[in-house]
């Protein structure tokens, strides 16, 4: 299978070809779309077990480096249409195929009955295939590719609907505010091509026998090597780790990029599920794993790394615990647990950022497509004050929501326990207590959040009567089933003494396996209790007040915290912030008065305007264009009477 690794990324891609060229109805682009990743999904499983039993011994560390063409060749710039397969992009080649499968399999049944639903179908499997080559890519150029087009799709698809106004401001929020890590991850580019002369991440061999070395393998190079700028020096490795960090920042939505991420709940859920759970906001944890040696050369820019994701991670929960919309405390939630990985890259701790990376994919996408199936059963219902009681209504979504919630707030033995406590572990042996607090705090938090949830969505009385609750059809439940099946047992794959995933993943991030002693026992115990408690604490609050709660109401808790519970719902102001510091004085009048008036008026009236007078000037010369020969004689005479006068003249 080694030799067909490019039809991962081209099943996709066909797909994505075939809804916009070829299909026209509904229920054929949802097959094809579907069957483009699952067929992906196959053979990624198949070279998978291939590369477990067989893995190729030539290469250090084990990899497929199948270059299809020379990309660019400009001087010394060579850059190679290259796929990589290896442990870590294995992995999440899994990922992306596997919850992708489901997630477009869902969608069948959620997005049916939508007008551009053949649309929908065409930028969903091109939202896959650029995340393919993404995670797949053995050159940076390559994966800044799948990132913007990654990017390109979010947008696409947050604004599906864009007959809603909230779909394109969400839409071109994320646009924007993703430009800021994307221009940091283009200078880091330049930075790494003028260090080390290649973006190859590892030595690649052409057919034509020249060599192109990768950068990876050369990392300690820079060790020590300084640049300056006026009155200031700084290491270049710490330069290259701290731009590819901004990237980082904007992907996955890190302290204070993150604010772009709650709004694209605006897009359908199951996008909201593909976004936030397999593809797009991982991609920034992937990247800090695949250059890890650099990021290993500049203790600075790891300190930066672990703060950012664990403040990230506090804030986002606070934020997540006083909102109404059922898919928005999923968001916060999601920005949340991207700041634990982020945390634990920054600690070094690279499988363990991979692990949650894994686990959380499967169930986030679960928690997601279970709002999903709440929103749909509910005749788009998404605030929590007008549910309740749906538990007798949907049954399977309930249960199958327990369990994804059970495994997000890190309930034993589901697998956000096993992933999470990882990472918490690693913050509490290498004596980071500051940053172990913020990530404990963090946990029961999202206990708490997501007690609370489940206490408005599914206890109690249903307070608005406006719609009859139902559960959703086959084709929705049966992904959430598969799901929680893989909640359950996602946890096996790196859990303690075994350590499956540390040893998969050791050739390619370099990193032991973590010892598991009396110590670690002891913390999984306590934290697993304490989130239990912190879990039961929201649900039975919640319940207890159930009859406060009715649409449009203050949470209960406001009357204890008042304008801190206001900071919790705005996320702490951070949103206003930048409305504040960045939209000057002003700057909305002129987008207005371009919007409004310059746009139609201005350049559609030019563009008409031309088009206007083209079409006068062709029906005033129509009038000579009769159709009689003795006209045109009679024009061609006075013509010819014309220039012989003008030359007797001269």
């Amino acid at each position: 299978m080694f030799n067909f690794i490019w039809l991962i990324p081209l099943l996709p891609l066909v797909g994505f070809a075939l809804n916009v060229f070829v299909i026209r109805r509904e229920r054929e682009a949802g097959y094809v779309a579907t069957g483009a990743v699952a067929l992906s999904f196959l053979v990624a499983l198949a070279t998978f077990i291939q590369f477990a039993f067989s893995p190729p011994a030539e290469a250090k560390p084990p990899r497929v480096d199948l270059v299809l063409w020379n990309w660019i060749s400009v001087g010394e710039f060579n850059v190679p249409f290259g796929l990589l397969f290896d442990p870590l992009s294995g992995v999440m080649v899994l990922l992306v195929t596997g919850v992708g499968a489901l997630i477009h399999l869902y969608s069948i049944g959620y997005m049916h009955g939508d007008s551009r639903v053949v649309r929908y179908f065409a930028y969903l499997n091109l939202f896959v295939a650029m995340m393919l080559f993404l995670v797949m890519s053995d050159n940076m150029l390559l994966l800044f590719l799948g990132w913007e087009g990654v990017g390109l799709c979010s947008f696409l698809l947050i604004g599906h609907w864009f007959e809603r106004r909230t779909a394109t401001s969400a839409a071109a929020k994320a646009f924007v505010v993703n430009r800021i890590g994307d221009a940091a991850f283009l200078v880091a580019m330049m930075a790494i091509f003028a260090h080390f002369g290649t973006l190859s991440f590892y030595d690649i061999e052409l057919a034509d026998g020249a060599v192109i070395e990768g950068f990876l393998e050369r990392a300690d190079e820079i060790s020590g090597l300084i640049f300056s700028i006026p009155g200031q020096n700084f290491l270049v490795s710490t330069g290259i780790a701290f731009l590819l960090l901004i990237g980082v920042t904007g992907k996955s939505a890190q302290l204070p990029l993150f604010v772009w991420l709650p709004d694209a709940m605006a897009g359908p859920t199951p996008v909201s599920a593909l976004i936030h759970a397999a593809t797009m906001v991982t991609a920034g944890v992937y990247l800090m794993a695949r250059t890890h040696p650099i990021f290993e050369l500049s203790a600075a820019t790891q300190g930066w790394v672990t703060w950012i994701g664990a403040l990230t991670a506090l804030i986002a929960a606070t934020a997540a615990v006083a909102q109404w919309d059922i898919k928005r405390v999923l968001a916060y939630s999601t920005v949340s647990q991207l700041g634990f990985m982020v945390a634990a890259a920054g600690m070094g701790a690279y499988v363990a950022a991979i692990f949650h990376l894994l686990t959380h994919g499967v169930f986030k996408a679960l928690l997601f497509l279970g709002s999903g199936s709440v929103i749909h059963g509910t005749h788009d219902t998404q605030d929590m004050r007008k549910m309740g009681g749906l538990r007798e209504h949907m049954p399977t979504t309930f249960i199958t929501y327990l369990v994804g919630a059970g495994a997000l707030a890190g309930i034993f033995p589901l697998a956000g326990f096993w992933s999470k406590d990882e990472i918490i572990a690693h913050a509490w042996s290498g004596q980071n207590f500051s940053i172990f607090l913020l990530l404990f705090v963090s946990s029961l938090l999202t206990a708490f959040y997501m007690g609370r949830q489940i206490a408005l969505t599914f206890f109690g009385q249903q307070r608005d009567h406006s719609y009859h609750a139902h559960e959703s059809g086959q084709v929705m439940t049966m992904p959430l089933m598969i799901l929680a099946v893989g909640a359950v047992l996602a946890g096996a794959m790196n859990l303690p003494m075994l350590h499956w995933l540390s040893t998969w993943l050791e050739p390619t991030l370099h990193e032991h396996a973590a010892e598991f002693g009396v110590t670690q026992l002891i913390l999984a115990v306590v934290t697993t209790l304490l989130a239990a408690g912190s879990g039961y604490l929201g649900w039975r609050y919640y319940v207890a007040n159930s009859a406060k709660i009715k649409p449009g109401a203050k949470d209960p808790l406001y009357r204890y915290s008042g304008d801190i519970w206001e900071a919790l719902e705005e996320a702490w102001y951070i949103d206003r912030a930048y409305e504040k510091l960045t939209v000057v004085p002003g700057f909305r009048a002129l987008a207005r008065f371009m919007a409004g008036v310059f746009d139609p008026q201005g350049i559609d009236g030019l563009v008409r305007g031309v088009g206007y007078a083209f079409s006068q000037a062709a029906s005033a010369l129509r009038v000579f264009q009769s159709g009689f020969v003795r006209t045109y004689a009679l024009l061609f005479l006075a013509g010819v009477v014309m220039v012989v006068g003008y030359l007797l003249i001269i």
